[in-house]
């Protein structure tokens, strides 16, 4: 019996031990639910959404507000007590018999809580959206209020930037500060959906108009105070300089000054309806061509000494062109009695003086011009500068042609003292071909030095003529030279292989003696020698002496070479 009644006891205490943890379990959750239920700030939105709001709004902005309203009605604030009812049944139940059903109302819990949790979010969100606005729209108009006030002072206080244009700003900040005061009743009846759009449109106006006031005195002073004078002064400067006997490049400046005054003045009545994007245009147009016209006037100023200046000096360097070409000419015509001018140089001497009677006919009538007070001193400059500097290259043309003749008479005394030379070289060169005493002479031998003899009388015959040419001479000369040069080759080659042959024969002669062979070649040499062609009997006997004897070819001619030199 004592074991039953301990068992029943145990039994007992694990039940209650369980209960207890289910318990502490639960509370634990309906804790953490319970603070998210209060961060929820349910009384927040029921303040900001409470129906006192409706007194105040109106249009577009009631019926969001109704919505809002309805929402949290359906939504949240039943919701929200179903909620705080369901934790005091949770917690009523936990203590009594239906402990265990606790669990299943706490999932319910945890439901409702999510799902007012999601809809306070998307509630306080969109009541901050409708709150902002308002906020947003009280403080445009504390910021209109006071941007107007301050575009009517500045209107007030520098009238004068504005000039006409005043009254046509002061009747757009009239109609702007209409739509402001439209606005702001809007607002104040709480149709902020309305006052928004009106809000919107209000912004665009003021900063166009915010824009104008802005930019209007940069237009408006120089068309007032700026172009007005430059204008006078110009038209005041053009007259005197034309009494000056000043003439221009462009021979309408009084009428264009009057068409830029005309512009001038458009652009004011056009500033004055504030239409400023032409008025940008004609600002900008009138600076430009006053500044041209300036331009224009102040060149003739700075250009009237300096051709003043300039005319007498382009005439003395003319004559002296002048002067200098015809002593060229002059030169070049007693050359050509005497010499063969091969590079057109009389006939470009006679286009030089074309382009210098063309110099000075401009020079003569830029000095009338000068003279008779009729010269644009700007272009008689320019065309000055021009001259100069086709009489420059004018120079340099006579400079090369005379350097290519000047040295025709030097050159010729060259080439004579060539030709001398060339005479006596081949005359030399005749003796010392007699002198070697051969049976006679190659036929290609003869031939070539009759060529180089025929070259030297030509070249004779083209120096005494009454006008020579000393290109072509010259051209003769460096060939004739060449082939004497050839000439002295050949006769040292017949000299050294008449005389290398014969010694070549001697020595082989030797040999003869106990060579019974080479005689033959000794005799086909020596047939060879007689009938003058050298070369051959000195390459025959050469082959024949190195089968012999080898090395005794190179020996010989080493020997006689050695003695040439000495």
């Amino acid at each position: 019996m004592l074991q039953i009644l301990i068992g029943i006891l145990i039994i007992a205490l694990i039940v209650l031990a369980v209960i207890f943890f289910y318990q502490r379990r639960i509370n634990s959750m309906i804790k953490e639910l319970t603070e998210q239920l209060e961060n929820l700030n349910a009384d927040r939105l029921a303040k900001e959404l409470a129906p006192v709001h409706l007194e105040s709004l109106m249009g577009e902005s009631l019926k969001k507000f109704t919505a809002l309203r309805k929402d949290y009605d359906n939504n949240f604030a039943g919701k929200y007590q179903e909620a705080q009812q369901l934790v005091k049944d949770i917690q009523t139940n936990l203590h009594g018999t239906s402990v265990f059903s606790t669990n299943q109302q706490v999932n319910e819990l945890r439901a409702l809580v999510t799902a007012l949790t999601t809809e306070e979010q998307k509630l306080q969100r969109q009541v901050d959206d409708l709150n902002h606005a308002v906020k947003a729209q009280d403080e445009a108009i504390k910021e209109l209020r006071q941007q107007y006030n301050q575009f009517g002072r500045t209107l007030d206080e520098k009238a004068f930037d504005y000039g006409d244009s005043q009254d046509e700003l002061q009747k757009r900040l009239v109609n702007l500060e209409k739509k402001y005061e439209h606005f702001a009743e809007i607002a104040r009846r709480g149709d902020h959906e309305a006052a928004q759009e009106l809000l919107n449109d209000l912004q665009e106006r003021t900063a166009a108009f915010k824009k104008l006031i802005q930019e209007i005195p940069g237009l408006y002073r120089p068309l007032y105070a700026v172009f007005p004078d430059q204008l006078k002064e110009l038209q005041s400067g053009y007259q005197k300089l034309a009494a000056q006997d000043y003439h221009f490049t462009e021979d309408d400046i009084d009428q264009q000054v009057e068409q830029l005054e005309k512009e001038r003045q458009m652009a004011l009545k056009k500033l004055t309806n504030l239409n400023i994007a032409p008025v940008k245009q004609a600002n900008q147009n009138l600076a430009q061509k006053i500044d041209h016209l300036y331009d224009v006037m102040q060149k003739e100023l700075d250009a009237k000494p300096l051709a003043e200046k300039h005319q007498p000096k382009v005439m003395d360097h003319l004559n002296h062109t002048q002067k200098q070409n015809q002593e060229l000419m002059n030169e070049l015509q007693r050359l050509s009695n005497s010499y063969t001018l091969n590079n057109d140089e009389i006939s470009d001497t006679r286009q030089l003086d074309e382009q210098l009677k063309d110099i000075a006919k401009q020079c003569q009538d830029d000095q009338a011009m000068l003279d008779k007070h009729t010269a644009i001193f700007s272009v008689i400059w320019e065309r000055q500068q021009k001259l100069e500097n086709n009489l420059l290259e004018i120079e340099k043309q006579q400079k090369s042609i005379n350097d290519g003749v000047a040295g025709l008479q030097a050159d010729e005394q060259r080439a004579r003292k060539a030709l001398q030379r060339f005479v006596t070289d081949i005359r030399a060169t005749k003796r010392r071909v007699e002198s070697l005493n051969l049976p006679g002479i190659p036929q290609d031998y003869l031939d070539y030095f009759f060529v180089v003899s025929d070259e030297i009388t030509k070249l004779s015959t083209a120096m005494n003529q009454q006008q020579i040419n000393m290109e072509d001479i010259t051209k003769q000369l460096l060939i004739v030279q060449d082939d004497l040069e050839t000439l002295h080759d050949k006769t040292d080659n017949l000299r050294d292989s008449a005389a290398l042959t014969e010694r070549m024969i001697q020595y082989a002669n030797r040999l003869s003696t106990t060579n019974d062979t080479i005689d033959q070649d000794i005799q086909k040499a020596q047939e060879l020698f007689n009938r003058h062609e050298y070369s051959a009997a000195l390459e025959t006997i050469g082959t024949a002496l190195e089968e012999a004897e080898a090395g005794s070819f190179k020996r010989i001619e080493k020997d006689y070479y050695q003695q040439m030199k000495n």
